[in-house]
């Protein structure tokens, strides 16, 4: 690749030093519960911002002395090499790791906001040379030999604050969306109460009195190459509590096949079987779309009767206590997880009067409304982040 005149491209060892990491003795109450933070690759999975400030563990002077592992500076880079490879945070302190790591302490010639964003962009290529029968890892020589591109210090630091300005962008907006979600959560809550508990002491009674039609999907499937004709939902278009029609699967369907699997608008789709078993009942309401859609044999399609509203359906098995009423349902075989429309039908719950149930799903719609205009910029700013990316390690930012 061609870079500006005044780049440079080294390799990491050139410009930073990776170090290793260790794990002080479990059995040794004097190594523990120290004041030194010290990191395990588990505790950068879920973070969402690039500096890691504190360590859930910490250990003691004597854990520090007795292991291999080295006090990190403020502004080193944490990446892990092995189970997972490619986790990575910035040291917002001192703090130390376990053997799961390859750090990057950064000389003067680079900047630790650029070196982070360089290295989660070249992730992908970093990981592809892991090597190891158990799991893949990356050895401390090819972390020192993998180039990356160095623009002068300055220029870093432009790139650096134009992507964490983006990112934050990021956030911002799924921060928005996990708002909405809990504001559709205690809204419901407020108005039913605890499905599970029945706190409100609604009439409990069995699901299948208030449906009117249930039938699995389409078995068939499309030929490989071929993505033409009628959409066919998937388990994988069904998120929790919507549909998606990113990447919509196309199949040419007869007229038999069009008239049992068409979905009608307030259908409600459950997914059927899954190898994961928290998959298995997540469902979405069927709103409609611009022209006919179908659905395969891994949802069930459940029709309701007036009497009940499918978005109140939807809540209940999307959350915590109505997946837990559903888990007895569940079976298994051959490593899938599966349930059955009888028995979803089964289910007894509880069965508030339908016209606060009514405005429920009308007081929900504005919020998730409001959602939908949230993951529509989120996806845009997702859009804009990955081309800055892109763009900065090319020199073309």
């Amino acid at each position: 690749m061609n870079y500006p005149n005044d780049w440079q491209y080294l390799s990491i060892k050139e410009c930073c030093n990776v170090v290793s990491g260790s794990t002080p003795k479990r059995n040794k109450p004097e190594y523990w519960d120290g004041d030194i933070d010290w990191i395990t690759p588990k505790d950068l999975s879920n973070l969402n911002i690039p500096v890691l400030k504190e360590a859930p563990e910490k250990i003691t002077k004597l854990g520090y002395k007795s292991c291999s592992t080295t006090l990190l500076p403020e502004g080193s880079i944490l990446f892990s090499s092995r189970a997972p490879i490619g986790l990575i945070a910035i040291a917002g302190k001192k703090m130390c790791t376990n053997q799961g790591f390859k750090s990057l302490v950064p000389n003067a010639s680079i900047d630790s906001a650029y070196l982070y964003w360089c290295i989660r962009n070249f992730t992908p290529q970093l990981a592809a040379q892991g090597s190891g029968t158990t799991f893949k890892e990356l050895s401390k020589t090819i972390v020192e030999k993998f180039k990356i591109p160095l623009p002068p210090l300055k220029e870093q630091k432009r790139i650096a604050a134009i992507l964490d300005k983006a990112d934050a962008i990021r956030r911002k907006r799924k921060e928005a969306i996990a708002l909405t979600e809990e504001l559709l959560r205690s809204t419901f809550l407020d108005m039913f109460g605890d499905p599970v508990t029945n706190p409100k002491g609604w009439k409990i009674d069995e699901l299948g009195k208030y449906i009117s039609h249930s039938n699995n999907g389409l078995s068939r499937r499309r030929k490989t190459l071929e993505n033409k004709g009628h959409i066919v939902l998937r388990l994988q278009d069904v998120r929790e509590g919507y549909i998606v029609f990113d990447e919509p699967n196309r199949i040419a369907l007869d007229e038999k096949e069009k008239q049992r699997y068409l979905l009608d608008a307030e259908d409600l789709l459950f997914i059927r079987v899954n190898g994961n078993k928290e998959y298995v009942g997540r469902c979405a309401v069927f709103k409609g779309f611009n022209e006919d859609v179908y659905h395969n044999d891994h949802l069930i399609r459940i029709q309701a009767k007036p009497e009940i509203e499918s978005d109140y359906l939807a809540f209940i098995f999307n959350h915590s206590s109505g997946k837990n009423l559903l888990k007895n349902k569940i079976k298994t075989s051959a490593g899938q997880y599966t349930v059955s429309q009888q028995g979803i039908e089964s289910l007894k719950m509880p069965i508030p009067p339908h016209d606060l149930q009514l405005k429920y799903v009308q007081h929900s719609q504005l919020l998730k409304n409001q959602r939908d205009k949230y993951l529509l910029l989120l996806e845009n700013s997702e859009n804009l982040f990955n081309s800055l990316l892109q763009k900065a390690f090319r020199g073309e930012l």
